[in-house]
């Protein structure tokens, strides 16, 4: 009887330290799972960012492309002046958030989990 005492105790205390040692590992794990969910996150907020700006945008540059239809010369210029201004700053806009977009997915991937 004591002896299968001592076998059960000592299973127990295996079991015990077994499960210690799979939550140690699974520790980082969850870190490394909850930080690829914070960089999805990111990511999915970067281009949101870029969705909102192209549609601003385009919604700026219909106005202007109505106002042109009725604009005299000078005034066209003006507007054509003003088209092609907002196009390049949003040209450089869209770069700088697919820069970060990229920069986000090289985050994401050197912080994958590595599968066994």
């Amino acid at each position: 009887m004591l002896a299968f005492r001592l076998h059960v105790s000592r299973s127990l205390r295996l079991v015990a330290v077994l499960g210690l040692g799979l939550a140690m590992v699974g520790v980082p794990a969850l870190r490394a799972a909850s930080a690829a969910e914070k960089a999805r996150a990111e990511l999915a907020k970067t281009k949101e960012q870029a969705n909102a700006q192209r549609d601003k945008m385009i919604a700026e540059y219909e106005t202007l492309a109505k106002q042109l239809k009725d604009a005299t010369e000078e005034q066209k210029k003006a507007i054509l002046a003003k088209m092609e201004e907002r196009k390049k700053a949003f040209e450089e806009a869209q770069s700088a958030l697919h820069k970060q977009i990229r920069d986000e997915q090289r985050r994401q991937r050197q912080n994958a989990v590595p599968r066994r």
